[in-house]
């Protein structure tokens, strides 16, 4: 076997494992959020504190960056079912540029923003996240189906999608702040309601809002360059091994 064969065959293998994946993926997204967002009853509840969460639950950034994925996975089975049958048409090209588009401006940094928030301050105190009654119907294991396996799909995706820095980040960093600022205002907005989407934020002075906004605002834009150093350093080490090759 000629070594262009091999990397035809092992590029093959790369194809069907990420396929394999994202359908995996998106049958746990389903899951979830048919299990989440319409079978678990919250407006019925006895519980006040959980009653609230009938409306509030689609303006949890949690249920933002899902919906999110739910764009995003199926194009990329479309991108990976295709990618095995034809390489390099400009179509392809087109759905290959959106799937990097969207995963590197929305998904990547919305995902790791919320998840790693979400889970330093559920270890500090979980009651600034949502009040403790909220266990009674949203489980452990399933705040990790939320919180968790969204981080390590986003992380695979990172690490076994070959994407290239583009000529400019301009567009990619203004869509993903426009997203993140329109959630911003969402949680602004239910505030000014009297609506604590997450509890914390009854604790914050207009002050600290501001301050909190601009925290959030840093902390995508970190993990948008983070990744690109990652797609980087990838890129760099898998054009020695094509030289070897």
């Amino acid at each position: 076997m000629t070594n262009l064969n091999k990397l035809v065959r092992n590029t093959d293998s790369l194809l069907k494992f990420r396929l394999s994946i994202y359908f995996l993926a998106f049958a746990h997204l389903v899951i979830m959020s048919i299990r989440l967002l319409l079978v678990k009853d919250f407006e019925n509840s006895e519980d006040e504190t959980i009653r609230v969460y009938a409306k509030s639950k689609w303006k949890l950034i949690t249920t933002w960056f899902n919906l999110l994925s739910f764009g995003y996975i199926p194009v990329c089975i479309y991108c990976d079912l295709r990618e095995l049958k034809e390489n390099g048409t400009k179509h392809l090209k087109m759905f290959m540029g959106i799937r990097d588009f969207l995963f590197t401006s929305f998904v990547l940094p919305t995902t790791a923003f919320a998840d790693i928030l979400f889970w330093r301050l559920w270890y500090h105190d979980r009651e600034l996240m949502f009040p403790q009654s909220v266990d009674n119907v949203i489980y452990y294991w399933e705040q990790h189906s939320l919180h968790t396996l969204s981080l390590v799909f986003v992380i695979f995706d990172l690490l076994f999608v070959r994407r290239e820095r583009p000529k400019s980040m301009v567009p990619g960093i203004i869509a993903m702040l426009g997203f993140i600022s329109l959630y911003i205002a969402v949680c602004v907005h239910s505030v000014a309601n009297e609506e604590y989407l997450y509890p914390v934020l009854k604790k914050f002075s207009p002050s600290k809002l501001l301050v909190l906004t601009i925290y959030t605002l840093t902390s995508v834009l970190f993990y948008h360059t983070g990744q690109w150093l990652v797609i980087d350093f990838i890129n760099g080490h898998q054009r020695r091994l094509k030289k070897n090759v």
